[in-house]
């Protein structure tokens, strides 16, 4: 049997009471405990007083900043705030003659530039920066923002290998690319480099796997980053907002590259998932879309943005609102076992039809019938108590591994205050609908 979250409270629980006792008898405890504490404690209010203290920023005037992605999103509202603080705005625009770039020149003023720029294009990354330093005359390069992505939110098995790949050029390497590119210009500033990573460059979300991987990189590059560049007075900063209703988290295109993946599938893989687990997992997809911050609350990311670029006392990380950095913060501090059955909780409850199939009883047998119809109807059927036929079913159909998750179900259902009376239809029930993930197919 596996470890489960109750094992994960009572070896907590004894912990603690192996604390307080020995705490009695030893005052060293005592004060390291008090110390711990005081740290967490410590940290959470020198973030909160930094939350609530007024952000100054610098003279923009003078100063030149280049945004990648500003075509729409996060870039875009941070080209138009940078512009009115004064700074010589470059954005790089994917499609500069797009809807995008163009209301973005109506609604700044003369100094904004669009500039081309694929950042997984080694020629236009090259081409923006010949443009720039050309551009700049008297001006300093004060900052680089590294803001373009894309994300991809399919299973680990139906994403193909293009599709990393394409996530990781933009995500990973556009960064890297830009940023090497950038460097003696910043050089000559003693500049910031600020990078848009995200929670999910955290914490690995399943279903998000590509997309986390990409982010993990691109914090991994930054910590790097941040240390080598200190020698040169160039400060890095990184933003890690949560999900929030941007063209990025766009259910539409989503869904279709999602269907396109899946028919892209080998036969076999979309025979064992099934087309009802494929369903599920779509729902579950929008869900947590639908859960994403509204568009109105873009504003708290764009705010950390512009401070990480203009702000008199920046930060290296930021986390965009306080109820998302204490999110983040008791992430951090979950054991893995925790935080695994938080992310498995909001996971398709359906089970993939391999499992199905070897789990779950035939449509046309009387098996499945005793299974839906319970105890006392297969009684009738079958001339036998149903206490004890069903249970010889489950022996023959799920083996003894099976019959050990039924009971950690039935124990399960006695925490959650059903008494232990559930009867062996309702366990049943129970391990279709989500329990079939403790099991392992042989």
């Amino acid at each position: 049997m596996g470890m489960t979250w109750y094992h994960m409270l009572a070896a907590w629980l004894l912990a603690w009471v192996a604390l307080v006792i020995v705490s009695q008898r030893s005052w060293a405890v005592s004060w390291l405990a008090l110390g711990l504490m005081a740290a967490h404690i410590g940290d959470w209010a020198m973030k909160a007083a930094m939350n609530a203290m007024p952000r100054k920023n610098i003279d923009g005037n003078g100063k030149a900043v280049f945004i990648t992605g500003c075509d729409s999103g996060f870039g875009r509202l941070l080209a138009i705030r940078l512009d009115k603080l004064g700074f010589k705005v470059y954005a790089g625009c994917l499609q500069p003659d797009g809807t995008g770039a163009t209301s973005l020149k109506l609604e700044t003023s003369s100094k904004l530039t669009v500039v081309r720029l694929d950042v997984t294009k080694e020629d236009e990354v090259r081409f923006a920066y010949k443009f720039i330093k050309e551009d700049l005359g008297s001006l300093d390069l004060w900052a680089v923002v590294n803001n373009a992505g894309i994300a991809a939110f399919t299973e680990i098995e139906w994403c193909p290998i293009a599709e990393y790949r394409r996530v990781y050029e933009v995500n990973s390497l556009g960064p890297i690319r830009v940023t090497k590119t950038f460097l003696p210009l910043l050089r000559k500033s003693s500049g910031r480099i600020v990078l848009v990573a995200s929670l999910a460059g955290r914490y690995t979300f399943p279903g998000f796997t590509a997309y986390s991987m990409s982010k993990h990189a691109t914090v991994s590059f930054a910590d790097g980053l941040r240390l080598e560049m200190q020698k040169w007075g160039i400060t890095v900063h990184t933003v890690e907002p949560t999900l929030y209703r941007t063209p990025i988290s766009q259910e539409g295109p989503i869904h279709r590259a999602l269907d396109r993946f899946w028919e892209e599938c080998p036969e076999d893989v979309r025979n064992s998932y099934g087309d009802e687990y494929m369903k599920d997992f779509k729902i579950t997809i929008s869900a947590h879309l639908n859960r994403a911050k509204p568009s109105e609350k873009i504003k708290e990311v764009v705010d950390d943005m512009v401070d990480a670029v203009a702000g008199q006392d920046p930060k290296s990380r930021y986390v965009p609102s306080v109820v998302t950095q204490v999110r983040a913060k008791v992430l951090s501090a979950l054991p893995d076992k925790v935080r695994d059955h938080l992310f498995l909780s909001s996971q398709p409850q359906t089970p993939p039809a391999y499992v199905a199939a070897h789990y779950v009883f035939p449509a046309n047998s009387t098996q499945a019938e005793t299974a839906v119809d319970g105890p006392a109807t297969q009684g009738r059927r079958s001339g036998t108590s149903g206490s004890e036929t069903i249970p010889n079913v489950l022996d023959a159909q799920l083996g003894q591994e099976g019959n050990d998750a039924l009971a950690q179900i039935r124990h399960q259902i006695q925490i959650l205050g059903c008494g232990g009376r559930a009867s062996w239809a309702e366990l049943y029930e129970a391990l279709l609908s989500g329990c079939y993930k403790r099991m392992r197919v042989g």
